[in-house]
């Protein structure tokens, strides 16, 4: 007695079906993918900066695939972080004549001599400094608390995004293979259901 194998080909219905689920598979496998990239990139960039994972996630932006463009991607902002971000501590208002400013880096806490937080009439809450130099006004020099301020910045999410792009890429592209591999999972189950 030997043993039968049969082979059948798949109906043109089936076929139609799977084709038809292809392509918006693979667009939610790649949307799902670079969400999980951006989670990683956002827990490494915000822990070596040290600021909230908050602050870090506003300044990262996504590009979503879509059925015509079969691409996903991460880029940062190159805006400056506001130095307020940066845990800042210090009197608030001191007017920059208490012992300045103390905020968070990657190696501890350092001061900021002569800054101040204040909160300006917008609601805008900030590290400021008074810029030295002229006011601009005729006549003798003006007092320190006459002179102008400036807010202060710390770095910007896209000078520290280069460095972690491999973390993204990794996990993106990790996650990619199980998406893809349960999408067409699902798209074939539909395919053999049109059968």
């Amino acid at each position: 007695m030997g043993m039968v194998v049969r082979f059948t080909t798949t109906t043109p219905a089936a076929v139609a079906k799977l084709r038809a689920k292809a392509k918006p598979a693979q667009v939610r496998a790649l949307n799902r993918a670079i969400a999980s990239a951006n989670v990683a990139m956002v827990r490494v960039i915000a822990n070596d900066l040290g600021v909230k994972q908050g602050v870090v996630r506003d300044r990262i932006k996504i590009q979503q695939a879509t059925p015509d463009r079969l691409t996903a991607r991460l880029y940062a902002n190159a805006k400056r972080i506001p130095l307020i971000d940066f845990g800042a501590k210090g009197p608030e208002p001191s007017r920059g004549r208490g012992r300045g400013v103390t905020v968070k880096t990657g190696s501890g806490r350092r001061t900021i001599a002569n800054a101040f937080i204040a909160t300006m009439r917008s609601g805008h809450r900030g590290v400021f400094q008074r810029v030295a130099g002229s006011s601009g006004r005729r006549g003798p020099a003006p007092n320190r608390s006459q002179l102008p301020i400036r807010e202060l910045f710390g770095a910007s999410i896209w000078q520290v995004f280069k460095k972690f792009e491999a973390v993204g890429l990794e996990r993106g592209k990790e996650q990619l293979i199980k998406n893809l591999q349960s999408e067409f999972r699902f798209a074939l189950g539909a395919a053999r259901d049109a059968a």
